[in-house]
């Protein structure tokens, strides 16, 4: 049994244990997206200022070789093979890292392109995650074309270096200046676009990351709340079971105070009539009248200490295994003078419900102490069956008697407080409505077959 108690007091604990798994799990997704987020957004940082870098150093390369050209010489020559070295290492850098090649050399690449060293490791992690991404497609082929006119520049350098040392360079001034006009305006188009598409990238990875971001969000918020609403529907019923349970009670005092008045009010009559008689044999009718009003009233106190234990408690629900309570109930009352000649008789197809074990039994004792109560002394054999089955995903606990059974224009009325019918006066009148009241707790049903004087059949239905 404990093993089932430990396995039920696991189950209850599920929910709290998903809604902290959730949060944790979210919040780890959380911080993550977050560091990626951040990381993505330095690294596009990054590059923005490594093409400022680039577009300067290709632009200080292109004012070198003009001067150059112009004044033949050779320190503006060295100035542009200093300036012109800047993109190329930008260049080194995206051939390396797109064939997949030494992280050092990417790493020269960059520093050679003026990249600052701390910016390095971002710039290759954003190139490697999102390279065959449609998004960074677009600024990494700008960036290709943009080198491909960087090595068109340094061979029109060459070209021009080679024709002023050989003394030629002014014939072909204005071809070399047209040329170098256009390949300027080619790569500030190529570096306009890189910009305009690397913004755009950045933009829509992070309103992808801001998506999945707020949908995290939603999802700790979303689960917290069900798990609120869950903990405060649970309160509002057992505030309402409470509020029923005492309504309840007040309703059992009133009802107390009122019949036990009348059966002591007798009492105190009979005792007197015994103080005043002095024949014995008078005196003895007097005492059995008194004791058997006794016998009564100390049943009808066990019924109502029944009735408010099942009313006070407040369903927990466990699993019950069938077999041992029902051998408990038949323990309990075979060996009672009435029971000695019934014979009881089990047959148990469901061994196991999760269930309120008290309530129950509360419901089992009820049954079984009526079924012993109204035997029919006439029949040679007096039998109680207790049976346990499964049907229509539903359990069945039944007790069936071959006793006096109930007038069928009774049915409708057993379940009433203090109800007695003409045949059933040796009850209280509290014990069927105790069984109902316990079965409706439990969100069960009960239901009543009975013949005058072949038997009666009570089958208690739970939820499995």
């Amino acid at each position: 049994m404990m093993k089932w108690d430990e396995t039920i007091s696991e189950v209850r604990r599920l929910p709290l244990l998903a809604l902290l798994l959730t949060i944790l799990i979210s919040s780890l997704l959380l911080i993550a997206l977050n560091f990626f987020t951040l990381k993505t957004m330095s690294s596009v940082r990054a590059y923005v200022n490594g093409e400022s870098n680039y577009s300067k150093g290709e632009k200080n390369a292109t004012n070198s070789l003009v001067a150059y050209l112009h004044s033949e010489d050779e320190k503006k020559w060295n100035e542009f093979l200093q300036y012109i070295s800047i993109p190329q290492g930008d260049s080194l850098a995206r051939v390396t890292l797109s064939g997949n090649g030494s992280r050092e050399i990417v790493r020269r690449g960059f520093i050679e392109g003026n990249n600052h060293s701390d910016d390095i490791d971002d710039m290759i992690w954003l190139f490697k995650t999102f390279k065959n991404l449609p998004l960074m497609a677009k600024p990494i082929n700008n960036w290709e074309k943009g080198d491909s006119l960087i090595y068109q520049k340094l061979l029109i350098g060459k070209e021009i270096h080679a024709s002023i040392q050989n003394g030629n360079s002014e014939e072909r001034k204005e071809e070399f200046l047209e040329a170098l006009e256009k390949n300027n305006r080619a790569l500030t188009e190529e570096e306009i676009k890189f910009s305009e598409n690397l913004g755009e990238a950045a933009r829509k990875i992070k309103e992808y990351l801001i998506y999945v971001n707020t949908i995290i969000i939603l999802l700790i918020i979303g689960s917290v709340s069900l798990y609120a609403a869950s903990l405060l529907r649970r309160l509002n019923a057992q505030n309402r079971a409470l509020a029923n349970a005492n309504k309840e009670l007040d309703l059992i005092a009133y009802s107390i105070s009122h019949d036990l008045r009348a059966p002591i009010n007798s009492m105190m009559g009979i005792v007197n009539l015994v103080q005043l008689e002095n024949d014995p044999e008078k005196q003895k009718t007097y005492m059995a009248m008194l004791q058997r009003t006794l016998d009564k009233q100390e049943k009808f106190i066990k019924e109502v200490i029944n009735l408010a234990k099942e009313s006070r408690h407040l369903v927990k629900k466990k699993i019950v295994e069938l077999g041992f309570l029902i051998e408990q109930v038949i323990n309990t009352h075979q060996h009672m003078p009435a029971a000695s000649n019934i014979q009881f008789i089990t047959d148990i197809g469901v061994h196991r419900v999760f269930t309120d074990s008290s309530r129950l039994e509360i419901i089992l004792n009820n049954l079984v102490s009526n079924a012993i109560k109204y035997h029919d002394h006439t029949k040679s054999e007096k039998m109680i069956w207790i049976r346990t089955y499964s049907k229509n995903n539903l359990i069945i606990v039944e007790v069936e008697d071959n006793g006096v059974g109930i007038d069928k224009e009774d049915h409708s009325k057993i379940y009433e407080m203090y109800y007695m019918s003409k045949d059933r006066e040796k009850g209280t009148g509290l014990g069927l409505y105790i069984v109902k009241e316990a079965v409706n707790k439990l969100n069960g049903k009960i239901e009543l077959k009975s013949k005058k004087g072949e038997g009666t059949t009570f089958s208690v239905i739970l939820e499995k």
